[in-house]
């Protein structure tokens, strides 16, 4: 009980810090990448709609740096510097535009490859290539390892090309939850290339971890686009939301495990475990709603039977604040 007490005491000073380092993050948007975004627009060809903009500035180069980033520094125990924050949002700017490589434009596997391999003389076919190739040259520039940048690159290339096979009726669980895990785990330590300092294995089995289970929570807000879609995730496959919640529950438990594992001070790692466990308290909400659409299905998951409206979880209901915050107040450094 106290330990939940001193959680809840703990979660306004957290919530705060979190909305400073949004704020921070959007003027710094209006001085770099909105900037491009306006010249784009110049000579935008058709292959950049209103919502590729929206995503670079609202979502991926919003997020990726003020929370993924700002989390990192906190266990590091030193503030982002100017150019870490400059790769760091380009690598986020540019995440959108480079998963509608494989998911709209219909590019070869080979001409998306050289754009992320040829930097020097890569070959470009439209507005939305020459924005991707704009994003990724800055934070290559801002990035202290650009080799590392790449090969971290051209994995998460390799990612997106194993997850294909999701879409296939008849794939296999344990890939599904390999493609999972990597898709996760392999773009944190991506975006882990931005910031100075060598990854020991420690660090990187942490990374690895926590970006699966990012992914995991991502599949679970995704279910009712994916089964839209035909994607098969370990959400849209499952017909007992029990098992999916143990797998949530066991996966948070080894990423704090791991935060505790690392080298950094006591007090850093509890504060970046207090950061994660506001972040994932969301995918334990999900699971609830899923799991209570189960219990009127006969006790099994039949994602079927369910309308866009029962599968969509709408965290802005104060019912789900309030969930949240319970969530994070019971696991927090549990």
């Amino acid at each position: 009980m106290m330990s939940y007490l001193k959680n809840l005491v703990s979660l306004p000073g957290l919530y705060s810090g979190l909305q400073r380092n949004l704020r921070f993050q959007r003027k710094f948007l209006k001085k770099t990448l909105l900037v491009d975004i306006e010249e784009s627009k110049k000579t935008n060809d058709g292959s950049l709609s209103n919502r590729d903009y929206l995503k670079i500035i609202n979502y991926y180069g919003l997020a990726v740096p003020a929370i993924l980033g700002e989390s990192f520094c906190v266990l590091r125990g030193r503030e982002m510097s100017g150019a870490e924050r400059m790769a760091l949002s380009y690598l986020g700017g540019l995440t959108g535009l480079f998963d509608d490589f494989f998911d709209e434009k219909d590019m070869s596997n080979d001409h998306i490859l050289q754009l992320v391999q040829n930097i020097e003389d890569p070959i470009t076919n439209s507005s939305h290539e020459e924005l991707f190739l704009k994003f990724y040259r800055t934070a290559l520039e801002n990035t202290s390892d650009k080799q590392l940048l790449i090969d971290y690159f051209v994995e998460v290339f390799d990612a997106q090309i194993f997850s294909k096979k999701q879409i296939d009726p008849g794939i296999e669980y344990e890939d599904i939850k390999t493609i999972t895990y990597q898709k996760g785990g392999i773009s944190l330590l991506f975006y882990r290339c931005a910031l100075e300092g060598k990854m020991n294995s420690v660090e990187k089995n942490l990374l690895y971890k926590l970006g699966s289970l990012m992914q995991l929570e991502n599949d679970i807000f995704d279910i009712y686009k994916d089964s839209e879609g035909g994607i098969k995730t370990l959400v849209t496959t499952e017909y007992q939301i029990d098992r999916l919640c143990q797998q949530y529950k066991g996966l948070v438990a080894e990423v704090f495990e791991d935060v505790l594992r690392t080298d950094y001070p006591i007090a850093r790692k509890m504060k970046f475990n207090s950061i994660v466990s506001l972040i994932l308290s969301r995918g334990f909400v999900c699971l609830e709603m899923l799991n209570d659409l189960q219990k009127k299905t006969n006790g099994v998951f039949s994602i079927e039977k369910y309308s866009r409206k029962d599968l969509i979880c709408d965290m802005e209901k104060p019912v789900n604040v309030l969930k949240t915050i319970n969530y994070f107040a019971k696991y927090t450094n549990s």
